[in-house]
């Protein structure tokens, strides 16, 4: 079942709000209206990109709103056809394929406005997404540098019976659940902010949670670059996106160097996008797998206090070794491995020189890991 742009200013899976459909609460700041732009990066799916585009310019909210988006790996025919069929959008053309993570930096760069607006392009903003998420970025006032929005999971789903086959397709929870898509069932939540756990895994908070069902307990301690409300100046103010992550693990760096800074993230629950789960990157592919090792390994190393440090350095060997010892049940492959021993030198010298510049001291990073989840 598709998704489909309500005349209202918003959509939906199938229609149907998941939100109250009365009025939000509208965003009050001290200077007034705000100018808010929203930062949407594609690469080469146009179709998926319009749906999201067509969300957000749809959206009626109180405030001086650019949309601004991101073309990676772009060619002069696709950059023509997004600037003909949406004269008011600010397309930046991306030569390379800048990743996630870049291609947020360009588009931040190219915007203007004091609060920046994240959508993933294969996400759909629901009903009242940015009066919402502006709301509760305005109440929490300047401590509060990025306010985490609910993504729910596009489709319906039902839970894997225990003894029948696995499909790849399958989504699993933290628990083991497994839960395939059906044409009737249950909506699911992809994520309510992030948690980060004692071993530097990040992960979606709420993951798989029915919708209707209560949420974790687990501390909010970032956002999901998918769909976020971010301050400009304190986003300058700890040097913004780290291109060089290229994709995974880059938000969760930012928040936690916003945090180190004294700043405060916060969650809108009634903020919601849509999400079509792994179109751009797949669930669990080779690249996601070697693109969150090696970075939860650089973001560690530079946000971490020693402590962290060492224990996540020592996990990733201890991984290596199971790996190479029982290679049909490796999270890497051996190429995999030795591409990342290759690089890792590298990454860590430049985690460090930024672990440096950042300056942030001990006790800070020691108050910051208060909100570690347990493993």
């Amino acid at each position: 079942m598709g998704l489909h742009t309500s005349a209202g200013g918003g959509a939906s899976e199938g229609g149907a709000n998941y939100t109250d459909a009365a009025s939000p609460v509208r965003a009050t700041w001290e200077t007034g209206v705000v100018d808010v732009s929203v930062i949407i990066v594609d690469w080469h799916q146009p179709e998926l990109t319009r749906r999201a585009l067509a969300s957000v310019l749809s959206q009626r909210v109180d405030a001086s709103v650019e949309v601004v988006l991101v073309v990676n790996e772009a060619d002069d025919r696709t950059v023509a056809a997004y600037r003909a069929d949406h004269p008011d959008v600010v397309v930046v053309a991306e030569p390379t394929n800048a990743g996630f993570a870049g291609g947020v930096a360009r588009g931040i760069a190219a915007a203007t406005g004091e609060v920046l607006v994240l959508v993933n392009n294969d996400a759909v903003a629901d009903h009242g997404f940015l009066d919402r998420g502006l709301a509760v970025l305005a109440a929490g006032g300047p401590r509060v540098a990025a306010v985490a929005a609910t993504v729910v999971l596009e489709g319906r789903f039902v839970p894997v019976a225990p003894g029948e086959s696995r499909s790849a397709d399958d989504l699993v929870a933290a628990d083991g659940l497994r839960w395939r898509r059906a044409e009737t069932g249950q909506t699911l939540v992809n994520g309510t902010g992030v948690v980060l756990d004692r071993s530097g895994n990040g992960r979606d908070r709420d993951w798989l949670r029915p919708l209707d069902d209560a949420p974790e307990s687990a501390p909010l301690f970032g956002f999901s670059g998918g769909a976020a409300f971010l301050r400009r100046g304190p986003l300058a103010e700890v040097g913004g996106f780290d291109p060089s992550l290229f994709m995974y693990y880059e938000d969760l760096d930012l928040a936690w160097r916003l945090r180190l800074a004294g700043h405060e993230v916060r969650y809108a629950p009634d903020a919601v996008v849509v999400h079509r789960h792994a179109a751009s990157s797949g669930s669990d592919s080779p690249l996601v797998r070697y693109q969150s090792m090696r970075n939860r390994l650089a973001v560690v190393a530079r946000n971490g206090s020693a402590g962290l440090v060492a224990r996540v350095a020592g996990r990733t060997a201890a991984r290596l070794a199971r790996d190479l010892l029982r290679p049909r049940a490796a999270q890497l492959s051996p190429g995999a491995w030795r591409r990342l021993v290759r690089e890792a030198p590298a990454v860590l010298r430049h985690a460090r020189r930024l672990r440096r510049s950042d300056a942030a001291d001990a006790a800070a990073r020691r108050r910051v890991e208060t909100l570690l989840a347990t493993d």
